[in-house]
């Protein structure tokens, strides 16, 4: 029986750093993960066999046979890394590329078709950044809300309702009563919603 390893998260000892990537020792073995620049940045800054954690994207493929492990700091960066990979002839090599940007200001390229901002982005060219707003541009959109400085963390308490609505219906075209019962029910449903990105997320739930 085929057995496949998939790897979502490592935390050891950081045995070895490179100019790209990092080797993180658990449990006696050494793993090679390639790094998102914001992540690199990070890890550069601390010291050899400090403990670091990463989240991590596994991917093999008949183009890419030996696995190859890429980390984020943050599980918010590793999803939107794994979203661009949907598009064909977006590789693992380009979706590092893109990372160096922060997350919201990629996604609000890909909500507001800005083609010219996608493709100053490395081995992204016309036709390929209009593929990656034709197949992203609604899935995304929960990534334009973040605000500039919440480096893949939970929001802080805020008008976060006000923020869906707006994406709703200036971005999906929604009319806004519409938008608002869709907010009030996803609110009835899970009250324990905190944040514009969890909301986005109960939404399309339902709008599905």
């Amino acid at each position: 029986m085929r057995c496949t390893l998939v790897i979502r998260y490592l935390e050891g000892q950081l045995q070895e750093k490179k100019d790209r990537s990092v080797v993180v020792l658990v449990n006696g073995i050494g793993y090679e993960v390639e790094l998102s620049v914001p992540t690199r940045r990070a890890v550069q800054g601390k010291a050899d066999d400090e403990r670091v954690g990463l989240h991590v994207s596994y991917q093999q493929s008949a183009n890419q046979p030996v696995p190859r492990l890429y980390g984020f700091l943050h599980q918010l960066e590793r999803d939107f890394f794994e979203e661009l990979l949907r598009v064909n002839d977006v590789g693992p090599s380009i979706a590092l590329s893109a990372m160096s940007a922060p997350v919201n200001q990629i996604a609000r390229a890909i909500v507001d078709r800005d083609v010219k901002s996608l493709r100053s982005i490395k081995g992204i060219g016309e036709k390929v950044a209009d593929k990656i707003i034709a197949e992203l541009k609604s899935r995304v959109a929960k990534y334009a809300l973040l605000p500039d400085d919440a480096a893949g963390l939970p929001e802080e308490a805020g008008d976060y309702r006000s923020e869906v609505r707006e994406t709703l219906t200036k971005q999906l075209g929604f009319k806004p009563q519409e938008a608002q019962r869709l907010i009030d029910q996803a609110l009835k449903q899970n009250p324990s919603i905190a944040s514009s990105e969890d909301l986005f997320d109960e939404v399309l739930k339902l709008h599905k």
